[in-house]
């Protein structure tokens, strides 16, 4: 059985300074992994389980297969200055 996330809440969000976006986006993590290992975020295991969980998964393109997963997890690595 599939857990159900809370939504992030983007419109809220950009309204905010982007310290405020990001510890949305933290907290948001957090909140839906249980897991807070990596200096007050989700370890890559649990987010990309995350990820997984709603629906993000890899997609062909032009016979390319293109890992959203690991796309959104690269992007949250620069987001919190990884």
């Amino acid at each position: 059985m599939q857990k159900k996330q809370n939504k992030l809440d983007v419109e809220n969000a950009l309204g905010k300074t982007p310290r405020q976006a990001i510890e949305s986006l933290r907290k948001w993590a957090v909140n839906n992994t249980g897991c807070a290992v990596q200096d007050g975020w989700p370890c890559g295991t649990c987010f990309c389980s995350l990820l997984s969980d709603m629906g993000v998964k890899e997609n062909k393109q032009h016979n390319r297969p293109i890992d959203r997963v690991n796309e959104v997890w690269r992007a949250v690595l620069q987001i919190r200055g990884d």
